[in-house]
């Protein structure tokens, strides 16, 4: 049997609809906690100075980002990660290198296809290199399915003309899974080892832009990050081209080694990793619950600065 409500009650009725999905947009955005700005302690531990930005407006960062495509960032999103299709083999146990190519390759194409919900914005860690030293322009990417995780950075700094495509795969039907980092802009998809690994000890890096207007949408900054920080400890795939070298002993200070060592929440530190933990440490990004001491701070600094 058909009702029919009254004009009023399905006023009332479209109100609360609206409500409710306004509620539940509220809960949704109540739970995303929104990276804090970058400031430096002044702990001393980067080699350089804070890079200063002052003359680099939020308007010359929209801009020159969106070079890359207006319909390809900016975008509405619902999750921050795409849902990728169901890999075609069932009961799979490690991803060929063909698989993790064919992911990357995926990714890639969802972004220039604008099917992708990329973050966009000046990232702290790159910025602040000690050799770039000017603003690295960053989008960056989230897909996933059953078996892998995927990341995909298009990046270029304020002075360069053509973005660069770099992709990362964790294949999650290995125990601990595999990170595979690859270079895409050449004719062949490259894996990389060592220039990848002097920032990326434990996978994809969280996210921190250099400024806090230097983000297009925070929220989705923050949740990616979110799900970065949420990935397993997993192992860095070496490509066989490229020996792993010789790091020297890790890092065996006991602040840090909480969660950086073999078996702990993150892979182990070793000197290699010196820029990104100066500059997270300086930021008071890490340790990510509390800040070190003074004195904690200087056994940091000498242990940096010991010669292997």
């Amino acid at each position: 049997m058909n009702v029919k409500l009254p004009r009023r009650g399905l006023i009332l009725c479209g109100v609360f609809l609206v409500l409710a999905i306004f509620g539940a947009k509220s809960a949704e955005r109540e739970e995303i906690t929104l990276v804090k700005p970058a400031k430096s302690l002044g702990t001393g531990l980067p080699f350089l100075p804070d890079l200063d930005l002052s003359g680099f407006s939020r308007e010359e960062f929209i801009g020159l980002s969106s070079s890359v495509g207006t319909n390809r960032i900016r975008k509405a999103w619902t999750s921050p990660v795409v849902t990728l299709p169901t890999h075609p083999r069932t009961d799979v146990h490690g991803l060929t290198l063909e698989e993790v190519k064919g992911y990357m390759t995926q990714a890639r194409q969802l972004f220039k296809e604008g099917k992708a919900n990329p973050l966009s914005d000046v990232g702290l860690v790159s910025t602040q290199e000690d050799v770039i030293r000017r603003p690295m322009l960053n989008h960056i990417a989230a897909f996933s399915n059953a078996v892998a995780r995927v990341f995909l950075l298009v990046q270029k700094t304020s002075t360069d003309k053509d973005w660069g495509f770099f992709g990362i795969v964790q294949d999650l039907t290995l125990d601990p899974p595999l990170d595979y980092f690859a270079d895409m802009n050449g004719p062949a998809i490259k894996f990389e080892g060592h220039e990848c690994y002097k920032c990326h000890s434990s996978g994809p890096l969280a996210i921190h832009p250099a400024r806090e207007d230097l983000v297009m949408d925070a929220r989705l900054a923050a949740a990616i990050g979110r799900h970065i920080a949420k990935g397993p400890l997993s192992n860095y795939y070496w490509p066989p081209s490229e020996k792993k070298r010789d790091y020297g002993k890790p890092m065996a200070l006991e602040f840090c080694t909480e969660c950086h060592e073999k078996d702990g929440v993150r892979q182990s530190l070793y000197r290699v990793h010196s820029h990104p933990i100066r500059i997270y440490v300086d930021y008071g990004y890490m340790p990510p619950k509390h800040r070190l001491t003074a004195e904690q701070v200087a056994q940091l600094k000498e242990w940096l600065e010991e010669k292997p």
